[in-house]
């Protein structure tokens, strides 16, 4: 496989050359936290990078067309998907002066010119996934005159696209259920609100995360719930005693349980046959994500009501499309009632990003293969090297037995590894020549200080790095991508001191 993306990229590049790249390279730690404070040097060199954190400058535009054409001026405006998502977004932001305006194939918001007004705005766009893609905007640009022609890239056609994609996933979910959505957090963001709805009507109140997850899930669980609605946490995915007396002292009242397999940064997987016994028993509607492996590696429908998951991984193994899915076990005892909620609250992918999503899925068997061969190699290398502390992934100790119940086959990890140094992170990060930057499951290889940009309140003050520490989380722990690239192209590529 080709090795060009292993070299170094200034800060602010898409990676790909794409103006619907997902990912922007910040390549030293000054630049990860120039990001983090949205310093003015910083930031001036993005212009756009993972659709739900930046603001890409196709949808901003757009954004400020219509609203001149509709007569709204100096007012903060978002181009969102859907009327739905429109009036899920107004309640969220609680501004006093909105205006929601149907526009041409989206909705268009605008809101207070006030500060904890727009935050709120970026909050919700970040969590839900409910902006307009870069594609969706990029063909309102052309059509208005404002830009001349589409990206061009290799796509399949609009008839073929969504049952190839639907046809691939099928040989690897055995579902009757797969649903498209406009992202990952798309997907999870219908799957809790579905399963709150159901759940509401039977008084159940309490929602168990278990497992440190990826910062927008857990988001979503902190700030969509009502004041009589609670979220347990329990960090230790193994404290099996725990877990059993949260469900014991909480009987009955358990409305559902999200988790991870495996977790993201540390990639742990819990006793998943024991965690769905316990939910089946309890009533409790169960939201797994096997993301971070991805489903061509991992079978978590048998024991889950509902799978969910990012396609922007693994899948758009190109790095640039945002697309997620969901999937129902079709011998759920939930099963009828989520599978006409969660189509509800969803909202599916613009039909470009379907079209180049299935261009990418064309391969995506062989990458993962070459992924999962480069990813075991890499961690013999890492679990030697003097530099490294420590080496999570997968197949790990305390999670091998767990991760093996539900892979694929042997040797399939994904192409996740998270590595803790013993020295200092800017003299490794700083100098090695992959690809850096958020995302992940590319045929590149990427690395990213995960904390920094998933954590950054945390890790920027004593305390949040002390209470990270004591949840078992370096916050200078770096994850690593592993792509397809020759692997000793990879192990050059990660230049420790």
């Amino acid at each position: 496989m080709s090795a060009s993306y292993l070299r170094h990229h200034p800060v602010g590049q898409a990676v790909p050359d794409s103006p619907h790249a997902v990912c922007c390279s910040l390549p030293t730690m000054r630049d990860v936290i120039g990001y983090e404070e949205k310093k003015p040097a910083t930031m001036a060199a993005i212009r756009w990078g993972y659709p739900r954190f930046v603001h890409h400058a196709y949808v901003e535009q757009v954004a400020e067309h219509a609203a001149r054409q509709q007569g709204i001026v100096n007012q903060p405006v978002y181009a969102l998907v859907s009327l739905q998502a429109a009036h899920e977004f107004v309640q969220y932001v609680q501004s006093p002066h909105c205006a929601v305006r149907p526009a041409n194939g989206f909705v268009l918001v605008a809101v207070a010119n006030d500060v904890a007004v727009i935050r709120r705005a970026r909050a919700f766009t970040q969590h839900t996934g409910l902006a307009i893609s870069s594609r969706q905007a990029e063909d309102y640009l052309v059509g208005a005159g404002l830009l001349s022609q589409p990206f061009a890239e290799p796509s399949i056609g609009a008839d073929d696209a969504e049952s190839l994609i639907k046809a691939t996933l099928s040989a690897y979910v055995a579902s009757d259920v797969i649903e498209l959505c406009n992202s990952g957090m798309n997907a999870f963001y219908a799957s809790f609100k579905a399963a709150r709805a159901i759940q509401q009507k039977q008084g159940r109140t309490v929602y168990v995360q278990l497992g440190w997850l990826y910062m927008d899930t857990q988001k979503v669980l902190e700030q969509f719930l009502a004041e009589d609605e609670t979220v347990i946490t329990v960090l230790d995915v193994f404290d099996k005693a725990k877990i059993e007396a949260i469900f014991k002292q909480y009987a009955g009242q358990i409305a559902a349980v999200v988790t991870e397999l495996p977790t993201n940064p540390l990639l742990q997987t819990l006793d998943v046959e024991w965690l769905s016994e316990l939910c089946l028993q309890a009533g409790a509607i169960r939201i797994f994500d096997p993301t971070m492996s991805s489903v061509f590696n991992v079978n978590v429908l048998p024991y889950t009501d509902v799978l969910v998951t990012s396609l922007t991984k693994y899948a758009a193994s190109g790095g640039d499309v945002m697309v997620g899915a969901y999937a129902l076990n079709p011998n759920a005892a939930f099963y009828s009632q989520l599978k006409t909620s969660v189509r509800q609250e969803s909202q599916p992918p613009y039909v470009r990003d379907l079209n180049r999503l299935a261009w990418h899925m064309q391969s995506v068997s062989q990458l993962v293969a070459a992924i999962n061969v480069n990813t075991v190699k890499l961690v013999d290398y890492l679990e030697r090297h003097t530099a490294v502390r420590r080496v999570h992934w997968a197949l790990s100790d305390a999670s091998a037995a767990n991760y093996t119940k539900i892979a694929l086959g042997a040797c399939r990890p994904g192409g996740m590894v998270t590595i803790e140094l013993k020295g200092d992170l800017s003299a490794f990060y700083d100098v090695s020549t992959v690809v850096k930057g958020p995302s992940f499951g590319t045929h590149f290889t990427m690395m990213c200080p995960f904390m920094y940009l998933a954590h950054y309140d945390w890790v920027s003050r004593s305390g949040g790095r002390d209470a990270l520490r004591k949840s078992g989380l370096d916050p200078e722990l770096v994850r690593i991508s592993v792509g397809t690239e020759p692997m000793e192209a990879i192990i050059a590529a990660l230049r420790f001191y």
